[in-house]
This record gives C-alpha cells, sequence and structure tokens, in this order.
C-alpha cells in the first residue's frame, strides 16, 4: 500500500483521550478492575468494577478510545511526586527496588525526584488483544456490545500499547520529566526496540505477574531511536493530547 501511514490509519480507528476527570478516571479505574482484577487476577481485594490505589492522586491518566465504538480500549498513568510530599514512594520503589541496577539506577537517581516518572497500570481490554470471535470469553465491561471488528482494524490492535506509552512519554517530556521508568516484559522492550523506542533494562528479571524487568528511558533516547512512523504516531498523539507544540 504506497500511500500507508501508521499514523493515520490508526488514527482511523483510535482516539487518545487525557483522563482528566473524575468521569474519566472512572473509565479508568473500571478498565484497569476489568483487566488486572476480574480477568488476569493479578491483584484481589478490588472494589468492584474500580481498581485504584494511592499513586493515582499523584498521576496522569490516559485513555484509549475505540472511534466507531465509543468503547475505551486501554488504559495508563504517567505517576509524579507530589510537589507536597517528596518522598511519596514510587511503585517500582514500592516493590522492585532490589532488582535494581546501580551503576545503571545511579544516574537516575541523581536527578531529583521531581524529574522522574514512572509509567504503570497499562492496561488493554481483552477484546483488544485477541482474534476476532475470541473477545467473547469472560470478562467484564462491555461484553454485551458483541462487536464485528473488521480485519483492517485488528492488524493495529499491537499498536494500542505503543500509543499508551508514547502518550506518557509526551506528557513526560511536557513535565519536564528527564527519565520513565516502567516495569515491564523483557519481550515487550524487544518489540518496542524494533520500532525504535530504546529502553535501558535497569534491573535484574524478577517474578512480577509474570517475568518483568525494570526499563528507563530519557527524551535524547526517544527521539535519538525513533523511526519515522513512529515519529508520525507520536506526533498524532501529541495533537490529541493538545500537546503538539512539544513533540519535536
Amino acid at each position: 500500500m504506497p500511500d500507508f501511514s501508521l499514523a493515520e490509519h490508526f488514527d482511523q480507528y483510535f482516539k487518545i483521550v487525557h483522563a482528566n476527570t473524575e468521569e474519566l478516571k472512572d473509565q479508568v479505574y473500571k478498565i484497569r478492575y476489568d483487566v488486572y482484577c476480574d480477568e488476569l487476577h493479578y491483584l484481589s481485594n478490588c472494589e468492584i468494577n474500580h481498581e485504584t490505589d494511592q499513586c493515582d492522586a499523584h498521576s496522569y491518566h490516559v485513555l484509549l478510545q475505540h472511534r466507531s465504538s465509543g468503547i475505551y480500549a486501554g488504559c495508563v498513568r504517567l505517576v509524579e511526586t507530589p510537589k507536597d510530599n517528596p518522598d511519596a514512594l514510587f511503585p517500582y520503589e514500592d516493590c522492585c527496588l532490589d532488582s535494581i541496577y546501580p551503576e545503571l539506577y545511579e544516574p537516575i537517581a541523581s536527578v531529583g525526584r521531581q524529574a522522574v516518572g514512572e509509567i504503570s497500570r497499562l492496561a488493554v481490554h481483552a477484546m483488544f488483544r485477541r482474534r476476532s470471535g475470541e473477545y467473547q470469553s469472560a470478562y467484564g465491561v462491555n461484553a454485551d456490545k458483541n462487536i464485528d471488528f473488521n480485519p483492517h482494524e485488528i492488524r493495529f490492535f499491537p499498536f494500542i500499547s505503543i500509543a499508551l506509552y508514547l502518550a506518557s512519554a509526551i506528557i513526560a517530556i511536557h513535565e519536564d520529566m528527564h527519565y520513565v521508568i516502567v516495569m515491564m516484559e523483557p519481550r515487550l522492550a524487544r518489540l518496542l526496540k524494533r520500532f525504535g523506542i530504546y529502553f535501558t533494562q535497569i534491573g535484574e528479571p524478577m517474578e512480577y505477574h509474570g517475568t518483568r524487568a525494570m526499563f528507563a528511558i530519557d527524551k535524547k533516547a526517544l527521539f535519538d531511536n525513533l523511526k519515522p512512523e513512529l515519529m508520525e504516531l507520536y506526533q498524532m498523539v501529541a495533537k490529541q493530547l493538545k500537546l503538539i507544540e512539544h513533540a519535536e
């Protein structure tokens, strides 16, 4: 397809939304409940239809909406250090500090806590992770909608997580964060690297809802390697977040 544009095609089907109202945050917490509590059973003792924790009060939340159905397909948050509580722990500090490579973490620690953010609670609904015909399996929200995805839009489901990561990076740059940290599966880091998103592994792999490791990225590493088609997607996401002036 000679006129193929990843950003243009993705924009046909999905929209990035800054979840900056209580109503939109409720949609975030509902997705997280459906994925982390009801489907995958990673978390327990969740309030029904509502998964949240102490970090949500000092986080930027993002939703990804499926345009034709209006369903919110996925979400992510970027945790920052609250200005009124600089000692508040990031999620990785609460459970994963023992895995850190000290020599790789030292440059991050040296910039100060206000210049660091953490991407966490990335969640994508099962219907947007599975092949056509499998999304009727038991899980939470919108199972009754019985959406008939067309084969073309299904091709772009793998980019949902990438778009949410890019949205987090855009917000981090806008907020003058020097580094962003994320706990993720090494295989996801390898997938991101294929598109020029080079996270550096800064910790030993550990068991944390599957095998995960701590990774970090800064602005230079992001822009030095981002492939043209991902740069276009980055700019599209920034425009949807109304942060386009920070996309270059």
